[in-house]
């Protein structure tokens, strides 16, 4: 009786405890646990287990339902068994219920020698030969045993086999002739930590013989919104080991079913992805996948075809994820991915005298309906409840085996007369589209039919194609699409090119029926209005619609006053377009020195200068890219002329005493405008040139964006005083601009002369502008 004991204790999945806490970390574990672990713990979310309880709720509320006598309930109820069966056909989570669920003694069960010690196991120390002894030993809390004459011996968190090795050692140095048994009398239970996607999480005592699935079923197993395929489990020394409840139900694999130890957390994540199977596979079932695995994978689960399955006809349910629509594809062999697919149905081979037909669409329940109980298509369209299905057009396609006759019906649910009188034949589809997403996954020559037949809506500057057969009314679809006719001519002209018919009358009396390459078109004026944008010193900046050829002094006009801070003489117009085009220039021009520097760089060639140039580029604001040049003061000959475009921005500056340096010189900077100074006063105030600074290009960005150029000067020391008598005066809001010399060494720096000219330019430009917005 005892042998059979120890068998029925070895092999039925080793013991259950009682909870220490339910939904708590025990205080006395925290000891045990490392940092990484109590982080782990304190950070999962309580989602997982009110979604439990709700699973619960749930589960209660449907045993109400099936006890109450109320007929009305248990239709209900019926309507809602494909749900229940995806819900109870979740392959695996069964597998803890069987598992025992009461605690017996374990002393006298084999114990392996890799079994670790735990606090509060009790040795039992035998010593014969020249000491004899007998004693019981308690694993203390400070890990160790208290061997009497040899002290304290650390022995937690060591194999049994390691322990009996090393007291041995100490024995037989201490006690000449002595020998020593050691066995484990009794063994604590381990404490272990189960969070996550579980029925009840918590804190447990288990058996020192569990292992992650054992474990698990303390907690009374895994809910189904948590995953099988990636158990985790976290040891005190931060190792983490990943086990795949499916190698042991389906392989027979429990290699990685590990054996837990005291202070272990096992953390169960929600499953990401279920797939059902269903149709012709032996075990058919909602199976849970992971990512990377494809249908071979999710058949060997379902233990392979069925003998009437028929390979090469294997339909999936595909959620789009940019349409956010559920699309239904057939497939016809078995390594397709599983990536957002719901469901894979395995077509079986039937009898004619079984023949289904498979719709497909916006209805409650679409899938494969057998033909003895819908022989018209009228009785199956009056049988089946429609979701959002778009009326105009839906499409019967069918093959006539007798006849040899292909055929692809269109017709029209609101007229029963396209549809009433048509007899289906074995193994038809039938499609019905979504009207928030019109799509029909038909054959290619279907497709044409449905272009043809479809109605195209000019309406302003906007197309619009839609399926239609059978009557329809231009209101209709004008409802449908929410086009805004506040502003359009109510006539409408429809045209039928194949009947040469050519209407215009008020679109909400049309109706027609439909025939090929029909239009309608909506007449409408032309919106010539633009917007531009005021900012700065003005009283009321903002956004301004005017006329299409309004110009900047009619803008004014609108403006109200300027505040007294304003630069008139300093006005920035950017225009979107030209904006534009300077970017695409400024990214060329990018590209371009990024591979003549990592030629040079190849080739061990100087690369300062173009790596000089890279950096400018990267500094330049596109915000104040786009400037036309130009005294757009009030008044003037510029404001009155220039036409202004939808898009544009005016930038009113303050008023600026300051005059800007920039390029190669020692100090770029900003000062004071004092009596105007000239241009190499500015520069020789800025520090005065660098060692590559090119003195016969300097030139002045005056504050309304013009450019004079400084003409060079043959006295250099003259110049740099600064008193050279052509030397250009400054005013205030001007900006010196000093570019860098180029070197033209080698072909590669001097076919770059172009692009860095271009890049110089936007550059300072776009800091001039920069210092007139500060």
């Amino acid at each position: 009786m005892k042998i059979l004991s120890i068998l029925f204790l070895f092999f039925s999945g080793f013991f259950l405890s009682l909870p220490i806490f339910s939904q708590n970390i025990d205080p006395g574990l925290i000891e045990n646990l490392s940092q990484e672990q109590i982080e782990i713990i304190k950070n999962i979310s309580d989602q997982d287990i009110i979604q439990t309880n709700t699973f619960k709720e749930v589960s209660e509320s449907t045993v109400k339902i099936e006890d109450d006598d109320s007929t009305e309930l248990k239709e209900d109820l019926d309507g809602l068994k494909e749900d229940d069966d995806l819900a109870r056909l979740k392959y695996g989570y069964s597998f803890f219920s069987s598992m025992p669920t009461s605690i017996a003694a374990v002393g006298d069960l084999p114990l392996p020698n890799d079994y670790r010690i735990s606090l509060k196991d009790e040795f039992s120390v035998i010593l014969s030969g020249s000491k004899k002894a007998i004693f019981n030993l308690q694993v203390n809390l400070d890990g160790t045993i208290l061997f009497p004459e040899l002290g304290p011996i650390s022995v937690v968190g060591e194999t049994f086999k390691d322990v009996k090795s090393k007291i041995r050692n100490l024995i037989e140095a201490s006690f000449i002739g002595t020998q020593i048994d050691l066995s484990i009398k009794n063994l604590s239970a381990k404490k272990v930590t189960i969070v996550g996607a579980v029925n009840a999480p918590g804190t447990y005592l288990v058996n020192p013989f569990s292992t992650i699935t054992s474990a698990l079923a303390y907690s009374g197993g895994i809910s189904e919104i948590g995953t099988l395929r990636k158990i985790k489990l976290i040891r005190n020394t931060k190792e983490v080991f990943y086990f795949d409840l499916y190698d042991l139900l389906i392989s027979g694999n429990r290699s990685d079913d590990i054996t837990v130890e005291a202070g272990d957390v096992i953390i169960i994540d929600p499953a990401k992805q279920f797939v059902k199977l269903s149709g012709g596979v032996i075990r058919p079932k909602t199976y849970e996948v992971i990512e990377g695995e494809d249908f071979s994978d999710l058949l060997s689960f379902g233990l392979g075809f069925t003998d009437i399955a028929n390979k090469t006809n294997i339909n999936a349910k595909l959620l789009d994820l940019k349409s956010g629509e559920i699309k239904n594809i057939t497939k016809s062999d078995i390594t397709f991915k599983l990536s957002n697919v719901l469901s894979v149905n395995v077509n079986q081979y039937v009898s004619k005298n079984t023949s289904s037909i498979e719709v497909i669409g916006a209805i409650k329940e679409p899938g494969f309906y057998l033909l003895e109980e819908y022989d018209t298509l009228q009785k199956l369209i009056e049988a089946v409840e429609f979701i959002d299905v778009y009326p105009w057009l839906a499409i019967l396609e069918q093959f006539d085996e007798n006849n040899l006759i292909k055929s692809s019906i269109l017709f029209n649910l609101k007229q029963p007369d396209t549809y009433e009188s048509i007899k289906l034949l074995p193994n038809s589809k039938i499609y019905f589209s979504n009207i928030n997403s019109i799509f029909y996954d038909v054959e290619k020559l279907t497709k044409i039919k449905i272009e043809d037949y479809s109605l195209t809506i000019n309406h302003k500057q906007e197309n619009y194609v839609l399926p239609v057969y059978g009557k329809f009314s231009i209101k209709a679809f004008v409802d449908y699409l929410g086009i805004d006719m506040t502003d359009v001519d109510p006539v409408a002209t429809y045209l039928s090119p194949l009947d040469n018919i050519i209407l215009k009358e008020d679109y909400k009396t049309m109706e027609f029926i439909a025939k090929k390459f029909h239009t309608v078109s909506f007449r409408s004026p032309v919106n010539d209005l633009i917007n531009v944008t005021v900012e700065g010193a003005v009283d009321f900046p903002g956004s301004y619609t005017l006329n299409a050829n309004a110009t900047m002094d009619e803008l004014f006009s609108l403006l109200g006053d300027f505040k007294s801070e304003a630069n008139l003489n300093g006005i920035v117009l950017i225009r979107e377009s030209v904006k534009n085009r300077q970017i695409e220039a400024l990214k060329r021009s990018q590209l371009d020195l990024q591979e003549a520097l990592a030629v040079s760089s190849a080739k061990g060639e100087n690369v300062v200068d173009i790596f000089q140039f890279v950096s400018l580029s990267e500094q330049i604001e596109n915000e104040n890219l786009g400037r036309i040049s130009g005294d757009f003061s009030p008044n003037s000959l510029s404001s009155k002329r220039t036409i202004l475009s939808d898009g544009d921005l005016i930038r009113v500056p303050k008023n600026s005493n300051t005059i800007n340096v920039l390029g190669h010189v020692l100090n770029p900077t900003s000062f004071l405008h004092l009596n105007n100074p000239s241009v190499y006063t500015a520069i020789n105030s800025a520090g005065g040139f660098k060692d590559y600074a090119n003195k016969n290009k300097i030139y002045v960005i005056k504050a309304n964006g013009t450019i004079i150029r400084q003409r060079a000067s043959t006295f250099a020391k003259v110049a740099t005083l600064g008193i050279f008598p052509r030397s250009i005066r400054l005013e205030p809001g001007d900006s010196v601009v000093v570019p860098r010399k180029m070197s033209v060494a080698n072909p590669i720096t001097q076919s770059l002369l172009p692009i860095t000219q271009v890049i110089s330019d936007l550059a300072f430009a776009a800091a001039a502008i920069d210092s007139l917005s500060d």
